[in-house]
């Protein structure tokens, strides 16, 4: 009977591990849409996200759209994931940057990371979180919203904005297309008030944007985007430090309206990232070891016996 049990408990172990393995290889990807609602709650409600009061935490990596329908909420991602199905090549067109009353066209598979329900959403922070392969990371059309300590890499658009009053700070944004591009939101409008320093941006194709001109309106006041100090990491960046500071002796300039004056050398934003993980494979292998030296330890027992 109880060498019966032992290979019982051998075979039932080995199982699990293998299901273990076989789960992470054979499940299939979806993107689905989780609504956080104007009360509060989320929907569907299973997903892996804690909620504690006004603040998301997610538990694990998700494959999704999030639509944000409440104010005054933080969305903390604790260093994972949340990833779209957009894989670097698309056949469509599209024109982006025309506000939130632009038509929409159902027939473009775009789909947006983290979007606000409505014009009237307001005051979200979305932080420590990675958010890639989407056509628009997030898009920020209203006002007092915060990017910080995330990673938007592998989007079309990383950030897209228009809304004013709104800080984007201490990102990593790279391997875009347009790593932010500002939107208006009526036709003349161009965003206000817009922190945007402390990020690194890294090998996007154009890291920043406001329009595809042909001409510019040299009237107008050149915006400078770093705290009068310090400003930002761009990759493409290739001016001297000659007094070791860590900031660019000459300003990084954007385009003859858009300049950073103060950009850093070095990298000054890294992805985040969550906790440790036990590899799956490496979880089957530890169970399936760990069966083995328990079916010989009690092997070992009988026959002193």
């Amino acid at each position: 009977m109880k060498k019966t049990l032992s290979i019982v408990l051998l075979l039932s172990l080995i199982s699990t591990a293998l299901l273990i393995g076989l789960s992470a290889t054979s499940s299939a990807q979806t993107e689905p849409r989780i609504h956080i609602l104007s009360d509060g709650g989320i929907d569907p409600a299973d997903v892996p996200i804690h909620r504690n009061g006004d603040l998301y935490t997610f538990t694990d990596n998700i494959c999704a759209q999030i639509i944000v329908d409440k104010d005054n909420i933080v969305i903390d991602g604790a260093g994972y994931t949340l990833y779209g199905s957009y894989n670097g090549t698309r056949t469509d067109s599209w024109v982006v940057g025309q506000g939130p009353d632009q038509e929409y066209n159902d027939t473009l598979p775009w789909t947006i990371g983290i979007d606000l329900a409505n014009k009237d959403r307001h005051d979200l922070t979305i932080k420590n979180l990675n958010i890639k392969n989407f056509y628009i990371g997030t898009y920020l059309y209203t006002s007092n919203n915060t990017i910080a300590d995330c990673a938007l890499s592998d989007n079309i658009v990383g950030i897209l904005l228009s809304g004013d009053s709104n800080t984007i700070t201490r990102n990593y944004i790279a391997r875009n297309e347009e790593g932010i591009f500002f939107g208006v939101n009526n036709p003349g409008d161009e965003p206000l008030n817009i922190i945007l320093t402390h990020n690194s941006f890294v090998d996007n194709i154009v890291h920043f944007s406001g329009c595809f001109c042909e001409g510019y309106n040299t009237t107008e006041t050149v915006h400078t985007w770093d705290d009068g100090e310090e400003g930002n990491y761009w990759s493409d960046y290739n001016g001297t430090d000659a007094d070791g500071d860590g900031i660019g002796d000459t300003p990084y300039v954007i385009d003859v309206q858009n300049r950073d004056r103060y950009p850093f050398m070095q990298l000054v934003a890294t992805p985040p990232t969550g906790p440790s993980k036990l590899p799956n494979e490496l979880l089957a292998a530890a169970i399936a070891f760990f069966a083995i030296i328990l079916v010989a330890v009690i092997a070992y027992v009988r026959k002193k016996r």
